[in-house]
C-alpha cells in the first residue's frame, strides 16, 4: 500500500462518529447532549482519565498489547465477532444489550488493562525506520486499534449499566493506549493514537448524559495538553525521508538503472496506479525537463550555491541533477513546515498559506509535505473535542452551584476555560430558549467540511 493510501486509511478512522446524539448537519457535525447539573467530586481529583503513578508497574506496554492480540487473535479478526463488535459500537446506547455483554472480552481486555499501566513504551522499530524508509510496514498499530475497538464496546456496556467507576477505568486504558501511540516514531502511528482517543471520547460523551454521572471537569483539565504530542512522529518522518534519499548519490554519477530504482521506489511510496508501480510518474516528469538546457543550468547554479562542486555536477546525468535539486528543495521545505509545527495551530495556518502561495510546485516536496500538515490538523481536532467537553462539564458545575441556572455567556463561569485551539479565541457561545450552542472554529479552507465544524447543542436536565 502506498504512503498516501496509508495516510487516507489512518484519517478514515477520524471520521465523525455515528452514535446517537451525533449527526452531520450541512457543513457541521452536530453533537446533541442532555446533561444534568453536577458538582465537582470531593476530593476534586477523585477521578482521573489517565492511569496514575500509583497504578503503574515497570515494563513495556507495547509488548503487552501485542501479546494480548496474538493470544486471542480470533476474538479480534473473526468476521462474525467483528461484525457484532461494530454493530454494538453503532447502536443507540439504550438498545445495547449491556447485561449480556457486561463481561465482554473479559480475559483478553484484562490483559490490555494491565499492559496500559506499564511505564516504559518502546515500539522497537527505530532501526527499521533508517533502512526501510516510507516502505516501512505498520501492522502493529492496526493491532492496537483492534484492541481499542473491543475496549470501546466494554466502555459502552459499563456506561449503559451506570457502572461509572468501571467505565472511567476503561477510559484510562483507552487514553493510555492513545498516549503510547504518541511514542510511535511515525505520524501514521500518531494518527491511529488520535483515533483511539476518539474511541474513549465517544462513550465518554454518552456517559455525561447518564443520571448520576460524576462531573469530570477537573479530570479532563488535568489531561496533558496537547494530549497527543506529535514530536516523535515528526522526527520519525525526517528519518524516513532521509532513508528514501540515501540512494540518490551526490558523490558520483548514477547510471540509468540506479535512477530508475530510485524513481520506482519513490513512486511506490507516494503514487497510485500502474504509473506509480513502475516509476513512470517520475520518469515522465524527468523526460519533460532533461532537454531544457536553460532549466538545467539554473538548477546546477542552485546546487553549486548549496555547496556541490560544479565540476562534479557536470559529470552527472541530467536526471540526477534534477533529482538532487528536488531533494534539496524537499528537505528545505520540510524544515520550513517542521519549524511551525510546535506553534499553536491558529499561528500556523496563515504561515502555511504563505508558504503555499510563494513556492512553485516541487515534485518530491509536494508528495511529502501534506503528510506532515494533516496530522497536525487531526491533533487539533482532538484538542478541540476535549476542550468542548470541558465546557460541557463547566456548564454542569455552574448549574449545580447556581440552582440550575444556565450562564448567559462564558465569562459568567467561574472555572478556567480553554480557548478554541483552531482560533486561539473563546468558543462561540449562544443561549437560545434554554439550549446552549457551542461552536468551534476550523482551519482555513475547511468552512464547509463537517469534520472541522463542531457544534455542541447542550440542554440541562431538570
Amino acid at each position: 500500500m502506498s504512503r498516501i493510501l496509508l495516510c487516507i486509511s489512518a484519517f478514515a478512522v477520524l471520521a465523525p462518529p455515528c452514535q446517537a446524539g451525533t449527526q452531520l448537519s450541512g457543513s457541521e457535525t452536530l453533537v446533541r447532549l442532555s446533561v444534568a447539573p453536577a458538582p465537582a467530586p470531593t476530593p476534586a481529583l477523585r477521578h482521573r482519565l489517565l492511569p496514575e503513578l500509583q497504578e503503574m508497574m515497570p515494563g513495556n506496554p507495547i509488548q503487552g498489547y501485542f501479546r494480548a492480540f496474538m493470544v486471542h487473535e480470533k476474538f479480534f479478526v473473526d468476521d462474525a465477532a467483528t461484525k457484532r463488535r461494530e454493530m454494538r459500537l453503532a447502536m443507540p446506547l439504550k438498545a445495547l444489550p449491556a447485561e449480556e455483554i457486561r463481561d465482554y472480552g473479559r480475559l483478553v481486555l484484562a490483559q490490555v488493562d494491565r499492559a496500559a499501566r506499564l511505564d516504559r513504551p518502546d515500539w522497537q522499530i527505530l532501526p527499521r525506520l533508517k533502512t526501510e524508509g516510507f516502505h516501512l510496514l505498520l501492522p502493529d498499530v492496526q493491532q492496537v486499534r483492534s484492541l481499542a475497538r473491543a475496549l470501546a464496546v466494554r466502555f459502552r456496556a459499563e456506561v449503559a449499566m451506570g457502572h461509572f467507576e468501571s467505565a472511567i477505568g476503561t477510559a484510562k486504558t483507552l487514553f493510555a493506549m492513545a498516549h503510547h501511540l504518541g511514542e510511535h516514531p511515525t505520524l501514521i502511528g500518531n494518527l491511529v493514537g488520535i483515533a483511539i482517543a476518539y474511541q474513549a471520547i465517544e462513550p465518554l460523551e454518552e456517559m455525561l448524559e447518564q443520571p448520576g454521572c460524576p462531573n469530570l471537569f477537573w479530570a479532563l483539565t488535568t489531561l496533558p495538553s496537547p494530549f497527543k504530542p506529535l514530536a516523535m512522529g515528526m522526527e520519525g518522518e525526517r528519518v524516513l525521508l532521509l532513508a528514501e534519499f540515501r540512494d540518490l548519490d551526490d558523490e558520483a554519477p548514477m547510471d540509468a538503472d540506479r535512477i530508475k530504482r530510485f524513481a520506482v521506489r519513490w513512486d511506490q511510496a507516494f503514487g497510485n496506479g500502474e504509473a506509480a508501480r513502475s516509476g513512470k510518474r517520475i520518469r515522465a516528469w524527468l523526460d519533460a525537463r532533461t532537454k531544457d538546457e536553460r532549466l538545467l543550468e539554473s538548477v546546477r547554479r542552485r546546487l553549486v550555491e548549496s555547496g556541490l562542486p560544479e565540476e562534479r555536477l557536470r559529470r552527472f546525468p541530467a536526471e540526477q541533477v534534477l533529482l538532487l535539486n528536488e531533494k534539496q528543495e524537499c528537505l528545505g521545505r520540510f524544515d520550513e513546515v517542521m519549524k511551525l509545527m510546535s506553534l499553536p495551530y491558529w499561528q500556523i495556518d496563515s504561515r502555511l498559506a504563505d508558504l503555499a502561495r510563494n513556492k512553485p510546485p516541487a515534485l518530491l516536496a509536494d508528495d511529502v509535505l501534506p503528510g506532515i500538515v494533516q496530522p497536525r490538523r487531526a491533533q487539533e481536532r482532538l484538542e478541540q473535542r476535549i476542550a468542548l467537553l470541558r465546557h460541557v462539564e463547566a456548564l454542569r458545575l455552574h448549574a449545580a452551584e447556581n440552582h440550575g441556572a444556565i450562564p448567559t455567556k462564558l465569562t459568567e463561569i467561574a472555572v478556567p476555560l480553554p480557548n478554541d485551539p483552531f482560533t486561539g479565541k473563546p468558543f462561540r457561545y449562544e443561549l437560545e430558549d434554554g439550549t446552549v450552542h457551542l461552536r468551534g472554529g476550523h482551519p482555513k479552507g475547511e468552512g464547509s467540511n463537517p469534520s472541522f465544524n463542531i457544534h455542541f447543542e447542550i440542554t440541562l436536565q431538570k
